[in-house]
């Protein structure tokens, strides 16, 4: 296996759309760094190639009717099987025992193992989370079952006080109210958490869903702050990325980029490549092309 590393990071409900007083995305104060970096806003049709650099606009819908929705559209990313025609229709929130069969076998952390390589969940846990799936109170997440079929430990507040997890709200102040962190953290020092977990396995994921939530929430101002956590947060990891260590940045479906709605788009997403391993991505066209090219450049001879 290749000596390659990547840091697969998830953004829930962020689309490609079109510009206007609806789409906090084509506000310039939303994600300066990032549009600095892209050199163009992330618009509908966005698409930038260059020496370990990719940004390009990918289908979420998946050839399935109806409007895109997380559960099958994280675990079509994850497996690279199209969860969303193997359910014969887009299933919304969390996994469910159908998914896990696409989840069990092809999960990309599992293969990743199967293969003599390393994996990481960088999202920081905790016994409540647990305690109230064995209740019935909620259920699993893709990201949990993807990590649990593939036998991989969870990080819990103890790692996260020693700064090797990530809350997925980035800064950690939902984890800091509910009495599962401290003080929270700056987007800056996340980012650079993150890429020391990414530098340091083979494939490192973390989900960050407050995309979705100022999307649904449909308040501008919001959704511009939660955006511009994110922008802070990005441009950190990138600054501490290895030379080995490439950076992908994908969603699910579409929402923040149409406040005008508290549905999910029918947009396309970003799919955003930072590093050594670019030029790989350049012809996925939809959400299955991901895990597939990871895995053959981890197999590619060097």
């Amino acid at each position: 296996m290749k000596k390659s590393h990547f840091i697969l990071l998830f953004l829930d409900g962020l689309g490609l759309g079109t510009p206007g007083p609806h789409n906090p995305l084509s506000d310039p104060a939303s994600m300066p760094k990032v549009r600095s970096l892209c050199g163009i806003p992330w618009l509908a049709g966005a698409q930038v190639q260059r020496p370990n650099f990719l940004l390009k606009p990918i289908d979420a819908t998946l050839g399935v009717p109806g409007l895109p929705q997380s559960a099958t559209g994280q675990t079509t990313i994850y497996t690279g099987h199209n969860a969303a025609k193997f359910r014969g229709k887009h299933q919304t929130g969390f996994a469910n025992g159908s998914l896990r069969q696409l989840i069990e076998p092809y999960g990309l952390f599992k293969q990743v193992l199967d293969l003599g390589g390393t994996a990481t969940l960088a999202n920081l846990y905790s016994p409540a989370y647990f305690e109230a799936i064995a209740q019935r109170r909620w259920r699993y997440s893709v990201c949990t079952l993807l990590n649990m079929t593939a036998g991989l430990p969870f990080r819990m507040q103890y790692e996260y006080e020693q700064g090797e997890a990530i809350f997925w709200d980035i800064t950690g102040e939902i984890a800091s109210s509910r009495g599962i962190a401290t003080a929270p953290i700056t987007p800056e020092l996340a980012g650079n958490t993150l890429a020391t977990l990414g530098n340091g396995h083979n494939i490192t994921l973390f989900e960050c869903y407050l995309s979705d939530y100022a999307g649904h929430a449909q308040v501008y101002e919001r959704a511009v702050a939660v955006l511009q956590r994110i922008d802070r947060f990005l441009a950190a990891v990138i600054e501490s990325l290895g030379p080995e260590t490439t950076l992908i940045v994908v969603s699910d479906h579409g929402n923040v980029e149409n406040l005008s709605t508290k549905r999910h788009t029918l947009h396309a997403v970003p799919l955003w490549i930072v590093g050594p391993a670019a030029h790989q991505f350049l012809d996925i066209q939809d959400l299955t092309g991901i895990t597939p090219t990871i895995l053959a450049h981890l197999l590619s001879k060097p």
